[in-house]
């Protein structure tokens, strides 16, 4: 559940039952269908990463996208991309997106191109807050 305030929305924290992750609410629109899901918000992602099961409820064929290869902590994954609408915390726009048969953690993520630019990210480690304006 999520506070709206204005021209400010504020998500509490998810908590796995031993550590809490800013996690959100988003709506992903592909021509009638509307799918909700959630990600976490990630600072230290460049671009936005889903798995297939994402995909696949989207009708979107993963590999029709722009390869990539991404790398992080956990190593690298192929991945593709796709330029997908969204609505978060109200608001509607593009978002490039990778989705990979690779991916496989429990969170998809939220990375900075695009989602950044659409708001003014707070997190609240202190209260476990993140406020979105």
């Amino acid at each position: 559940m999520y506070k709206k305030y204005t021209s400010l929305t504020a998500f509490p924290y998810y908590f796995n039952g031993s550590v809490y992750f800013p996690v959100i609410p988003l709506v992903f629109i592909a021509g009638e269908k509307r799918i909700r899901s959630q990600a976490l918000v990630d600072s230290g992602a460049t671009i936005s990463i889903f798995g297939e099961e994402t995909a696949n409820s989207l009708g979107i064929d993963i590999i029709l996208g722009k390869k990539t290869i991404l790398g992080g902590v956990g190593g690298r994954i192929v991945g593709y991309i796709h330029n997908v609408k969204v609505r978060i915390a109200g608001k509607e726009f593009f978002c490039p997106i990778v989705f990979s048969h690779e991916y496989l953690v429990s969170f998809n993520l939220l990375g900075r191109e695009a989602v950044f630019r659409q708001f003014k990210i707070i997190f609240e480690e202190k209260k476990n807050l993140l406020k979105l304006e």
